[in-house]
């Protein structure tokens, strides 16, 4: 083999590189990745990137990572190979290591099944009218000064307060936990600094004495709630969950209930604020209800990349990888693969494409996913009903994130239907 042979894959290999930083480094790549994406996808789909990780950006290479049995986490090594061997010295990485979603079978299973016997459907449904009645008092306001910053002041306390009732949190109680959880979610980007995690390490502490005081109120006086359900459900092949889980159950809630839905929420409103013919469409024709939600969640998924390790050696796309492995998923690319969504960069609601996978796949499918798409489809539906036109008052700047995906603020103008 000659260097001219050579040459064409070490171009790629730059080429996939500099996509990947400017998605993870740069203010052009967090506030549009899929153009980068692109790049990735087309040029390396399976890249053994200079981060030592690899990464993939094809729908069907995701999908099969994501419900493959040798795909898993392993805390240990990923957290060592971040913040080496004193990591457990951070309060808000150890709570990273004891979390259900950090766990693997049979100690996932076990968490899971726990938990699935008290975050039911019918628990979901039954914050319907609560969820929707929260909604018309967050947007009297809006609709009274004909407009607003639609995320702060709707897209927040909306799944905020939704998730406090789910969990038997007074919702006075609720707004103190936003800045220590969103603090804490930092630990999720793979960029992170050592004061964020500080601010990290005091916001994981701040919530888990929230939860601990919150749990033993709930002993003593249980509820009609979640935590109560939590604390009372026992299993006869899985026990009961220990103090420690139980913490861990209602971090995991907080944390993946408001912050991720606030952000699909606030997307959606961006995408239906730029396409208004699809937002007309769905007004007159509100059986696209369902079709449109799968859309918002497809189009500017809240939640973009998962890093996972890969524990046996596997071919993908033509490529040999070698275990242990480093991955990082690329959900938002997956949804973006023109192999199976056709012109992906449009926003159409009538869409009976290939389902997303912003809620994962396999055994880390996101146990809220009903939960979030009620809270999509109560809000958008009275969106539309409520408000004959909502126009951007600015451009959408998005947080200098990229894990986890939404605006700082979205401020609209809207005409009363």
């Amino acid at each position: 083999m000659t260097i001219q042979d050579l040459t064409p894959a070490l171009d790629e290999d730059r080429i996939a590189d500099a996509a990947l930083a400017e998605i993870l480094f740069s203010p052009e790549g967090v506030q549009d990745p899929y153009p980068r994406y692109r790049t990735l996808r087309e040029t390396r789909p399976v890249h053994h990137s200079k981060l030592g990780m690899w990464v993939f950006t094809s729908y069907d290479d995701v999908l099969a990572m994501l419900r493959d049995k040798a795909v898993g986490k392993n805390v240990e090594g990923f957290m060592h190979g971040r913040f080496g061997g004193q990591w457990q010295e951070h309060a808000a990485l150890r709570r990273m290591g004891t979390s259900m979603l950090w766990a693997n079978p049979p100690e996932h299973t076990r968490l899971r099944r726990l938990a699935g016997k008290s975050f039911t459907g019918a628990m979901v449904e039954r914050l319907r009218d609560r969820i929707q009645h929260t909604l018309d008092e967050l947007l009297d306001p809006i609709a009274e000064a004909g407009g607003g910053d639609i995320v702060n002041d709707v897209c927040y306390p909306l799944p905020l307060y939704t998730v406090a009732d789910l969990l038997g949190m007074p919702r006075e109680e609720a707004p103190a936990l936003r800045e220590p959880m969103r603090n804490f979610q930092r630990t999720f980007e793979l960029g992170l600094t050592a004061q964020e995690l500080r601010e990290a390490d005091e916001g994981a502490q701040f919530s888990d004495d929230y939860f601990a005081d919150l749990i033993d109120r709930k002993r003593r006086q249980p509820g009609d709630d979640l935590v109560s359900a939590l604390i009372a459900i026992t299993d006869a092949e899985s026990g009961r969950l220990s103090p420690i889980e139980l913490i861990g159950m209602c971090n995991m809630v907080i944390g993946a209930g408001f912050e991720t839905t606030t952000h699909m929420l606030g997307n959606g409103v961006r995408a239906f604020a730029q396409h208004p013919a699809e937002a007309h469409r769905l007004r007159a024709d509100m059986s696209l209800l369902d079709s449109a939600i799968d859309e918002v969640i497809r189009y500017d998924a809240p939640v973009q990349i998962v890093v996972r390790t890969l524990t046996e050696p596997r071919t993908v796309g033509g490529v040999q990888i070698e275990a242990p492995a480093q991955l990082i998923l690329g959900i938002g690319a997956a949804n973006h693969d023109p192999a199976h969504v056709s012109r992906p960069e449009e926003f159409r609601i009538d869409r009976r494409e290939t389902a997303s996978v912003s809620f994962g796949a396999g055994i880390h499918t996101c146990m809220g996913w009903r939960l979030a798409k009620l809270q999509a489809e109560v809000f958008h539906s009275t969106m539309l009903r409520r408000f004959s036109a909502f126009d951007l008052q600015e451009q959408p700047v998005y947080r200098p994130r990229l894990t986890l995906r939404g605006v700082e603020s979205l401020r609209i103008a809207v005409v009363n239907a």
